[in-house]
C-alpha cells in the first residue's frame, strides 16, 4: 500500500474516490468537483497535507487535513476519512490516520480534532487507539418555533463576532467563522445593551426562509422565551436546522426542552499533539 498527497492525484479521481468511501455511509456525503473545492476552500483543507491510499495504482481510500492557527496555537482538524468498501478492514483508515499524525508533528500541531457520527462504533474505537478523546457529542436539530417577541438585535459580519466579549471560538470546525465567511450573523442584547447571544446562520431556502444555524451562543442569563424569541427572530416561524450543537451548551438544552427533532448526533474527539 502505497501514500501519497491529494495534490499528485488527478482531480477526478480524488473526488471519486472521496464519493466512493462515503457510498453507503450513515449519512449521504457526495460531491461534485467544484463542490469539492468548494469544500477544500472553505474549511482550509490542505491539498498537499491530505493523503490517499494506493494500491495497484487504484486509490483505496483518502483523508482530508486542515490547519489553522488560534491565539498562537496550530490545530488541525480531520476533515473527513473515507475508504472504498471493498477495501474495508483491511488497515486502510488506520495507515492513513497514522500518516496523518506524523505530518501533524511536523507541522508543529499542538491539537488535532475530528468528528464521528456516534453510531460509526469501529471509527470512534480506531480513533480512541489513535489517542483520540471524546471533549463532547454534536447533535443536528430540526424542528421550527412560533413567533414571539423579539428581542433588541443587531445584524452584523461574521468575521465580527470574534471581537465580542461572550465569543466562543471552542466549536468544531465546521461551524467556525473562518469557515463561514459568507454566512450572516445576529447579536442579541439585553435591557443594559449587553450582549447575551448571537446566531451564525445561512438562509438555505429565501423563498420557504429556511435556516441552517451554525453557531448559538448564549449566556447563562438566557432564558427559554428569550431562546425562541432568538430563534423566531432569524426564522420568522420558518423550519431550521442546525449543524453540530454540542450537547454540553445551553442551545442543545433549549432545544431538547421545546421537542425539536435530532436528526443526527455525532462524537466531536481530540488529540493533545505530543511533539
Amino acid at each position: 500500500m502505497n501514500i501519497k498527497t491529494i495534490d499528485k492525484c488527478t482531480l477526478e479521481d480524488v473526488v471519486s474516490i472521496w464519493n466512493e468511501g462515503f457510498s453507503n455511509y450513515f449519512v449521504r456525503v457526495h460531491d461534485d468537483q467544484n463542490s469539492f473545492i468548494k469544500r477544500l476552500a472553505n474549511e482550509d483543507l490542505n491539498a498537499s497535507s491530505s493523503f490517499v491510499a494506493e494500491k495497484d495504482r487504484v486509490l483505496q481510500g483518502i483523508l482530508l487535513n486542515g490547519f489553522r492557527e488560534m491565539n498562537g496555537e496550530i490545530l488541525a482538524w480531520n476533515g473527513g476519512t473515507a475508504v472504498h468498501p471493498n477495501a474495508r478492514r483491511k488497515g486502510v483508515a488506520q495507515m492513513l490516520l497514522q500518516k496523518s499524525i506524523e505530518e501533524y508533528k511536523e507541522r508543529s500541531v499542538q491539537r488535532a480534532s475530528l468528528e464521528a457520527i456516534k453510531e460509526n462504533t469501529a471509527a470512534i474505537s480506531l480513533y480512541k487507539e489513535l489517542g483520540y478523546k471524546i471533549k463532547d457529542e454534536l447533535i443536528f436539530f430540526k424542528g421550527s418555533v412560533e413567533m414571539k417577541a423579539t428581542m433588541n438585535v443587531e445584524f452584523t459580519r461574521p468575521e465580527l463576532l470574534p471581537f465580542l466579549t461572550i465569543y466562543n471560538e471552542d466549536v468544531p470546525w465546521q461551524c467556525q467563522v473562518k469557515s463561514n465567511l459568507s454566512a450572516q450573523a445576529a447579536v442579541f442584547y439585553d435591557e443594559f445593551k449587553n450582549p447575551v447571544g448571537y446566531v451564525l446562520y445561512q438562509q438555505t431556502d429565501s423563498k420557504t426562509k429556511q435556516t441552517k444555524f451554525l453557531q448559538i451562543e448564549l449566556t447563562n442569563t438566557v432564558k427559554q422565551d428569550e431562546f425562541c424569541a432568538m430563534l423566531s427572530f432569524v426564522t420568522e416561524g420558518a423550519s431550521f436546522t442546525t449543524v453540530n450543537t454540542p450537547l454540553s451548551s445551553r442551545a442543545a438544552k433549549f432545544f431538547i426542552n421545546i421537542n425539536t427533532e435530532e436528526i443526527i448526533r455525532q462524537v466531536w474527539m481530540e488529540k493533545v499533539i505530543d511533539l
